[in-house]
C-alpha cells in the first residue's frame, strides 16, 4: 500500500520550490503555458454480457481504417482496466486540428458497430492536451502501461508553478533508460482542473520508476510539494494499445 502511495506523489514530479525568496519565480509562472498540440475525447465502454473481446477485436481494424481514411489528423488509443473486470475499456480519441469537434469520430464509432457491442459513455468535456517528453525526443510506443489522475490546482497554483523545475524530475530518468512520457491536459489553460496521464514502456518500466522514487532522497519534500499545489483523486491504471 505504501508503494502504491508513494507512487501518487511521484507520478506528477512536482518537485518543492527553492527555500529561498520564489516570489518571482511564482509570479513569472503565470506567464508559463502548456503547449496543447492536440484536443482528446474519451469513451468509456463496457461490453455488453453476450458479447467478448474478441468482438471488439474483430471490429478494430475496420474502425481503424474509417477513421485513418475520413480525419486524417486524428489518432486512437485504446485502454484496458488493469483490474479483473475485463469487460471495461476507454477509446482515447485524440486530434492535432484542434478547432474540430468530436461528432465526426462519434459517427465513425456508430456506423462500425460499437454500440452494437458495447455501451459507452463518452466524457463531458474535450480536453486539450500537451505531450512532456524526456528531452522533448518524441516517443510514439505500439503498447505501454497508463496512470491517469483527476487533479485540481490549489489556490494560487497553475501549470507554471510545477513545470518550472520539472527537468529535475526528467534528469532522474535520463540515465535509467525508461520509457517515459506523459500528457498533461486541460480544458483551457485558465482551467484550475487537468488530467495528467504517465505513459510508461512496460511493467519493468513502471517498477523501475518506483524504484528510483523509493531511492530518491528528497521525496518528503517533494510529497510536501504535492500536497501544497495540487489536490488529486486516486490514479486509475490501464494497460494501453496505439491503434492509429
Amino acid at each position: 500500500m505504501l508503494k502504491h502511495l508513494l507512487v501518487y506523489f511521484f507520478l506528477f514530479f512536482l518537485i518543492s520550490c527553492s527555500n529561498g525568496d520564489n516570489t518571482q519565480d511564482l509570479k513569472s509562472s503565470n506567464f508559463i503555458k502548456p503547449n496543447f498540440t492536440s484536443i482528446q475525447t474519451r469513451y468509456d465502454c463496457v461490453l455488453d454480457k453476450d458479447k467478448s473481446l474478441n468482438n471488439l477485436e474483430a471490429l478494430i481494424p475496420s474502425l481503424v481504417v474509417s477513421t485513418k481514411n475520413s480525419i486524417p489528423s486524428a489518432s486512437l488509443e485504446i485502454l484496458f482496466n488493469q483490474g479483473s473486470n475485463i469487460e471495461y475499456f476507454s477509446i482515447i480519441y485524440s486530434d492535432k486540428n484542434m478547432a474540430t469537434d468530436n461528432q465526426s469520430f462519434l459517427n465513425i464509432l456508430v456506423e462500425e458497430g460499437l454500440y452494437q457491442i458495447s455501451n459507452c459513455s463518452m466524457s463531458d468535456i474535450d480536453l486539450q492536451s500537451a505531450n512532456i517528453f524526456i528531452d522533448n525526443i518524441s516517443l510514439n510506443p505500439d503498447s505501454f502501461e497508463v496512470e491517469i489522475l483527476n487533479c485540481e490546482f490549489n489556490e494560487g497554483y497553475n501549470y507554471g508553478t510545477f513545470s518550472i523545475e520539472i527537468d529535475t524530475f526528467l534528469n532522474a530518468l535520463r540515465s535509467k533508460e525508461i520509457l517515459y512520457f506523459a500528457k498533461f491536459q486541460q480544458v483551457n489553460d485558465l482551467s484550475s482542473s487537468f488530467t495528467w496521464i504517465n505513459y510508461l514502456g512496460s511493467e519493468d518500466d513502471k517498477n523501475k520508476l518506483y524504484e528510483i522514487w523509493l531511492e530518491e532522497e528528497g521525496s518528503i519534500r517533494i510529497q510536501e510539494s504535492f500536497n501544497t499545489q495540487s489536490t488529486c483523486q486516486s490514479s486509475s491504471a490501464y494497460k494501453g494499445y496505439k491503434i492509429l
